[in-house]
């Protein structure tokens, strides 16, 4: 694994050839690209750029003033993703929870590069903000901070996933959580994600488990006819519970497309 920055987004990714298809992997709510870190020992690194972000104010990169909203992060992402391929063959996003809203508006903008959208138990419906929007019953982004880091440690005594979250959860800007809160909330009314995900133009598969998709969005799916892959017996975060088989998939449906 190597790193860089771009744009003041840190980014892990592995040796770039330009002869190849590139993938970008979005983290969610409070999270980092600590999230795919096995990515880099899977299937798909000797077959693709990967290149793993964390967005404005998680992980190790930092707050950006001129891009507050998820909306503009999507803008900035876009920018970078457009100029670092600009010689390089079609883009792939992988994106988990609500970064795949940002992953949404990356594909719409980027729409002649993107080759497939792999959205890893993203915002479809409001029930699933069930994390993301928790900073809005809040006075202030420290006191979420406070009660959300309890609620988090409080479950990663007793489940990896949870203790994966919890460490990049420490690193999180208590404002670029409460940013993307309150700048999400026009996008996920009425469902209106869940449309523009099923509207994308390009390859997508919307990824779940049984365990934590709300079942207003397991109706969503149904009803919409919206293209899926489900792994019974996992949860929120497919690519710490079940990551060989999440990147051997991705592998196996990129061969197809």
């Amino acid at each position: 694994m190597k790193i860089k920055t771009l744009k003041g987004l840190f980014i892990r990714h592995n040796k770039i050839d330009e002869n190849r298809q590139s993938i970008w992997f979005l983290h969610g709510f409070a999270d980092s690209g600590l999230a795919y870190k096995e990515v880099f020992d899977s299937n798909l690194s000797p077959e693709f750029n990967l290149y793993v972000v964390d967005l404005p104010g998680f992980g190790v990169s930092p707050l950006n003033k001129d891009y507050v909203s998820i909306k503009e992060q999507a803008d900035l992402l876009s920018e970078i993703i457009q100029t670092e391929t600009k010689n390089s063959g079609k883009v792939n996003v992988v994106a988990h929870s609500i970064g795949a809203q940002i992953g949404t508006w990356v594909c719409e903008k980027l729409s002649d590069k993107i080759n497939c959208f792999f959205n890893i138990e993203g915002n479809l419906t409001e029930a699933d903000s069930y994390f993301s929007s928790k900073p809005l019953s809040f006075k202030t982004a420290e006191d979420f901070v406070k009660s959300f880091e309890d609620e988090i440690f409080e479950n990663a005594i007793g489940e990896e996933r949870f203790r994966r979250y919890y460490s990049s959860l420490r690193f999180a800007e208590p404002q670029g959580m409460r940013n993307w809160a309150f700048t999400s909330q026009e996008h996920i009314k009425n469902n209106k994600c869940g449309f523009e995900f099923k509207n994308l133009s390009c390859n997508k598969i919307y990824i779940w488990g049984d365990l934590d998709t709300p079942k207003e969005t397991q109706n969503f799916i149904k009803e919409q006819n919206i293209p899926n892959r489900l792994y019974k017996g996992i949860g929120h975060w497919h690519m710490v519970e079940n990551a060989k088989n999440l990147y051997d998939d991705i592998n196996s449906f990129l061969k197809t497309v």
